[in-house]
């Protein structure tokens, strides 16, 4: 007994390996995602405590790359001054999370360790013994982007397959072939793939086949090396606009003080009055998520100002894409991205759907916590913090029939398939992030450039992100990255980029084949495994 529980070490050992592939050190080491599932394998294959096993790499994996979670600490932002307070909430939120998500490698633990029972006693084909397991892991993981969701469901909640958090597939962000595959297959397709390589590879070292293992290394590495050898084909630049990213360095304060809303609008003007005195030539101009930009301007100019002051600063007509917290008529309040034509008015509004849990709504479970420390609390944050869902299942605004801008606002990047329903008939994709909860997260914010740059690939559309106490950046239709900011200072981030109005293969189909595909492999092995157990019977 003591013997099969080191085999927890192994499993330990994976969660650590993959952790260190995922983006967000600042430096690349994703090709260890074609490895790091072998010890856990080689563990489950041994059949100690199959759940344990699965659940101990997957809390290994998710407690270090979710670390950005303490990066909230303190909770003044949200209006909790208590240290201790603050920890409590943090850390329960942050264990439970992490815990959570690690359930479902749990499950996988116990699914694969009886696959791998039925494999050892053959009769089944090859082909099935290498897929069936990657098919397994696939539909987990499509039904853990719910379960972070469920888990911190709230009244702000959208249900759906949206929390991506943690997808093995973002390890490869820096790989073109990945970034290029998931313009067909989308993630899951990418993790299908990678559970494939890890699987041929244990098989490999259990046979002790050097020669085997010595192709699979070989194939990892022309997967992983040989793109960067490769030019990277870019999309014709027969359409092209100019940008502007308006990147700020604003804290998030419950309750800024006059002079804090002041200064903050002031660094808006300054980096504005710069996009129109050194790059005149932007047609396309974005501040960051929830900036206030147009509410605070119109603190300080009547409605007929307004115009004017858009006409001596631009010469051409522009469109600056800005959000805003606004209250409608039914009291309800929205995370709102208004797009205006400097020489007309606002031509489209867009309302955030995917609300972030504890940062814009808190969930029933938080709530209960909370209310045990000070039901205040719950109340002030309701008043001045919690948001609806918006009903608006498209973004895109065309602007005087030049191209078609969608925006999506921080963490609808994680969700592929409300980008690609949201970004619908658009020519380029608007992100837009605000890091000021999470007190500037450079983590975080690597972690959401590889989300977006995923995004970009699957639906083969730039993306261009401003963003606030983060990192702005640009990618073209293929994820490659064009330009970003190198600090997280007040800057401005200009250029022009290629646009593409085309839909790619998932942009049309989505997830839905590679989810049916891993349904039919289970299906198949599952009808087999009975047919074979009837035939032994017999």
């Amino acid at each position: 007994m003591a013997k099969n529980y080191k085999l927890l070490i192994f499993a330990g050992l994976s969660g650590i390996i993959l952790a260190l592939a995922f983006p967000g050190w600042g430096f690349n080491l994703g090709f260890l995602v074609w490895i790091g599932f072998v010890p856990l394998f080689y563990a489950l294959n041994r059949g100690y405590h199959p759940f344990l096993t699965g659940f101990v790499a997957g809390l290994f994996y998710f407690l270090i790359i979710f670390r950005w979670f303490w990066s909230i600490y303190p909770l003044n932002t949200l209006g909790i001054q208590n240290d201790f307070a603050s920890f409590t909430i943090i850390f329960l939120v942050y264990a439970i999370s992490s815990a959570g998500m690690a359930a479902f490698w749990g499950l996988f633990g116990i699914i694969f360790n009886f696959q791998f029972s039925i494999f050892k006693k053959g009769k089944i084909p090859l082909i099935l013994r290498l897929l069936v397991p990657a098919a397994t892991f696939v539909l987990l993981e499509y039904a853990r982007s719910y379960g972070f969701g469920i888990l911190w469901a709230g009244s702000g909640t959208l249900f759906g397959p949206h929390w991506t958090l943690g997808n093995l597939a973002y390890a490869l962000t820096n790989n073109s072939l990945a970034l290029k595959l998931s313009s067909y297959v989308g993630i899951y397709g990418i993790c299908f793939i990678v559970i494939v390589a890890n699987f041929f590879f244990l098989k490999t070292l259990i046979r002790k086949n050097l020669r085997s293992a010595g192709i699979v290394i070989l194939i990892v590495l022309l997967v992983t090396l040989g793109p960067k050898l490769l030019k990277q084909r870019s999309p014709s630049p027969d359409k092209e606009i100019n940008f502007a990213l308006i990147q700020t360095n604003q804290p998030t304060k419950i309750l800024p003080t006059p002079k804090e809303t002041l200064n903050a609008f002031k660094e808006q003007l300054d980096l504005l009055t710069r996009v129109a005195k050194e790059h005149p030539e932007s047609q396309l101009i974005i501040f960051p998520e929830a900036s206030d930009f147009f509410k605070n301007l119109s603190l300080f100019l009547t409605g007929a100002q307004i115009p004017n002051y858009f006409s001596n600063l631009f010469k051409e007509p522009k469109l600056i894409v800005a959000g805003a917290r606004i209250i409608d008529t039914n009291d309800r309040a929205y995370s709102r991205v208004f797009a205006l034509d400097t020489k007309k008015d606002i031509i489209g509004f867009y309302d955030k759907r995917l609300l972030t849990p504890e940062g814009e709504f808190l969930s029933y479970p938080t709530k209960f916590i909370v209310n045990l420390l000070s039901k205040t609390k719950v109340s002030e944050f309701g008043e001045l913090r919690e948001l609806g869902v918006g009903e608006k299942k498209v973004s895109t605004v065309n602007f005087r029939g030049q191209f078609n801008v969608a925006p999506i606002v921080c963490s609808e990047v994680l969700s592929p398939g409300l980008v690609r329903q949201t970004t619908e008939g658009s020519d380029v994709i608007v992100g837009m992030a605000s890091y000021g909860i999470f007190h500037g997260s450079v983590i975080l914010a690597r972690q959401s450039l590889a989300n977006a740059r995923f995004r970009a690939a699957e639906n083969q559309k730039p993306l261009l992100a401003a963003s606030n106490m983060g990192l702005s950046y640009v990618t073209d239709s293929g994820g490659e990255i064009r330009s970003t900011t190198p600090n997280q200072g007040a800057q401005i981030l200009t250029g022009s980029i290629a646009l593409n109005s085309q839909k790619s293969w998932y942009n049309r189909v989505g997830d839905l084949p590679t989810i049916l595909v891993s349904l039919v492999l289970i299906i198949s092995f599952s009808l087999l495994t009975i047919f074979r157990r009837k035939k032994g019977g017999s």
